[in-house]
């Protein structure tokens, strides 16, 4: 017995634990890759858009002016009115107009529909006028993910690239006096938040 040689075999039970340790690993590798690209995004937006919050509320909802409810995004106290913001994590190649009620993304090859979102935050617009009247309403809706629109961004529509210029237009229009703060309380007295889900 002294000259024989031991070699390790490790049963069947080691080596599913090896692999589920290794898949285990690897699926966290992925999702803290995700967390870390996702927060990095919304740096780039939260940086774009301090330039234009006195205040902020996430996921607000309010009366949809026709007996239901409507969730917000994202609304923004300016000191030149509101600014509704709606995020879209969307990548690809993407096709769309204000009119067109389906929109199109392409990714690798592939293309999916998608409802057209600028309805949406038109409705959402419509619903706060009557919240805060004679104050300013801006809305954007922002593609954070890695797309563009190959056959021109329709109006209302940011990416993150292009977020900044196409704010401008809030830094050309008047300051507002005291109406928009109160129309601000307003809308806060009457909407509700709604707790985020990540």
């Amino acid at each position: 017995m002294e000259g024989d040689t031991v070699i390790f075999k490790p049963d069947s039970t080691m080596a599913l634990l090896l692999i589920a340790v290794f898949v285990l690993f690897t699926l966290m590798v992925i999702l803290l890759r995700r967390r870390l690209g996702k927060t990095r995004k919304e740096r780039q937006l939260e940086k774009i858009l301090r330039h234009y919050k006195q205040d902020e509320v996430l996921s607000l909802v309010i009366p949809d002016g026709i007996g239901g409810l409507m969730e917000l995004d994202r609304l923004i106290l300016t000191d030149r009115g509101l600014l509704l913001i709606e995020t879209y994590p969307m990548t690809g190649h993407l096709f769309g107009a204000e009119q067109i009620d389906q929109w199109t993304q392409i990714i690798d090859g592939r293309s999916f529909k998608f409802a057209n979102p600028l309805h949406h935050i038109q409705n959402a617009k419509y619903a706060l006028q009557p919240l805060a009247p004679k104050v300013p309403i801006f809305y954007r809706v922002v593609f954070t993910g890695n797309s563009d629109f190959p056959k021109g961004k329709p109006d209302y529509v940011s990416t993150l690239q292009s977020l900044e210029q196409d704010l401008q237009v809030i830094l050309e229009a008047p300051k507002m006096s005291d109406s928009s703060l109160k129309a601000w309380e307003r809308i806060l007295r009457i909407g509700r938040k709604t707790v985020r889900q990540f």
